[in-house]
């Protein structure tokens, strides 16, 4: 069954419904139990490694899972100035369709509720709270964001639900002690202390910041201000906005006063491209520094003329408006499932291609999961070593020993007239031969910069 396109009301939609009536289902699990577990912890050991279930103050192993189906909920800013970044759900729902089409994880088909937050976190709380309370999902996989991540964290500790696949990279969602969550982008320390070695390498003397005032914005500034100080640079204005105000016009007009050689972008949504507009528009010609949220197609695309040239980001994915990538087998068959199964969505947005990336990983714990329960399948997520061909050659999803799992990331500048990104070298600043990456790697007590590997793209599958 082909799903159908979101609503923006808050009312479950699932991938492929369940057949039969709830009583049938009941009887169906107690009769088909393949792979499910009994309600033990398998993260449990006697030689003090984790133990998942401990400290539950709910647990139930099973729920979610029946002989057809296995539950999933997400929650997803699916209308407001973060849309864009909510088109994740369709890259996610379009590979499991395919993975549903294909026959499921053992017979069984993965049915996903979506529901809209708006980037609101009381909204998210709210919705969670229903998925988990009232539809009896089996775990939360791709909220997006940092505050709406933090608002129902805690929450799903308690009740031992699995947390999957947190689109967020801020080092307070990737606490050890919250066990039962997982992040999926590498982590923002990471990403700023990227992009400020950028800065130190390109010879700039002062840098400016602009921020989304909250936790996200937080955790980039936090992770950007000691490397650059550290390097003798001038942290001049420190701009921050609120998610919900309606423009950036007057910290455009501070930061450009300020006339440093380089802004640093900690931005969500619609603010990215009114920020570059900003900047073009005050004639102020700083280096830019981007988050790696402000770098996709539907952003990017409301940039207007110039703006944004020669903006430095990361990324860790191959973009699907990359022309390196334009016969990558892997983004073709992306494409294809997409066409299928979400055909209103746009196939060259960096979120729906994250949407699928993310379906990939999770279909793969799911099945390296030891029983279907809860505890087995976070099990199979932290001890996950794992690479998709949608990531970058050298890219790894490494969660063993770690709460940061991809601990790499590639430099990239946005060339405005052909629109599209270019990688570059993090030392030189100079544009890389087509195919070949030199990854950002994060080592322990060293800064990522420290560590450049380069390596070149061995050719796809059925490329010539």
């Amino acid at each position: 069954m082909t799903p159908t396109t979101p609503t923006t009301k808050r009312r479950p939609r699932r991938i492929l419904a369940s057949t039969g009536s709830l009583l049938a289902t009941v009887l169906l699990v107690t009769a088909c139990t393949a792979r499910v577990g009994d309600g033990g912890d398998p993260a449990a050991s006697t030689d003090g490694s984790l133990n998942l279930t401990a400290d539950c103050l709910h647990y139930d192993p099973t729920a979610g899972v029946t002989a057809s189906a296995i539950k999933l909920g997400t929650s997803l800013p699916l209308t407001g100035p973060l849309a864009i970044p909510g088109t994740f759900h369709f890259g996610l729902e379009a590979h499991l369709a395919k993975i549903n089409a294909e026959g499921g994880i053992d017979g069984r088909k993965i049915e996903l509720t979506v529901l809209d937050d708006g980037y609101d976190p009381a909204k998210t709380a709210t919705n969670v709270n229903e998925l988990v309370n009232r539809d009896k999902v089996f775990g939360i996989v791709g909220i997006l964001g940092t505050a709406t991540a933090l608002a129902v964290q805690q929450d799903l500790q308690d009740s031992c639900v699995p947390n999957l696949f947190i689109q967020t990279g801020a080092p307070v969602v990737a606490d050890p002690a919250q066990t039962w969550s997982q992040i999926q982008f590498p982590t923002y320390t990471l990403e700023a202390q990227a992009l400020a070695q950028r800065a130190i390498n390109a010879g700039v003397k002062s840098v400016s910041i602009i921020s989304q005032n909250d936790a996200f914005g937080k955790a980039y500034v936090d992770a950007l201000v000691g490397p650059l100080q550290d390097a003798g640079v001038k942290v001049g204005t420190r701009a921050t906005y609120d998610p919900g105000a309606p423009s950036v016009e007057t910290q455009i007009t501070q930061l450009a006063a300020d006339g440093a050689d380089a802004v640093f972008i900690a931005a969500l949504g619609t603010k990215c491209p009114q920020i570059l507009n900003g900047i073009k528009s005050s004639r102020w010609n700083p280096l830019l520094l981007s988050v790696n949220f402000c770098t996709s197609r539907g952003l990017l695309g409301l940039l207007e003329n110039g703006a944004g040239d020669d903006m430095i980001g990361t990324t860790w994915y191959k973009s699907p408006t990359d022309p390196q990538f334009a016969d990558d087998a892997a983004l073709a068959a992306y494409r294809e499932a997409l066409a299928k199964y979400a055909p209103t969505a746009d196939p060259d947005e960096d979120f729906v291609l994250d949407g699928w990336l993310v379906g990939q990983l999770l279909i793969k714990v799911l099945k390296s999961a030891e029983t279907l329960d809860r505890a087995s399948v976070m099990r199979a997520a932290h001890d996950a070593n794992l690479h998709v061909d949608t990531m970058l050659d050298g890219v790894q999803f490494a969660a063993a020993g770690t709460t940061e799992p991809i601990g790499q990331v590639q430099l990239r500048r946005y060339d405005s007239a052909s629109k599209t990104f270019l990688f570059i070298d993090p030392k030189s600043g100079d544009d890389l031969p087509a195919g070949k990456t030199r990854l950002i790697i994060r080592r322990t007590n060293l800064p990522p910069s420290a560590d450049v590997r380069e390596t070149t793209a061995a050719p796809s599958e059925g490329k010539p």
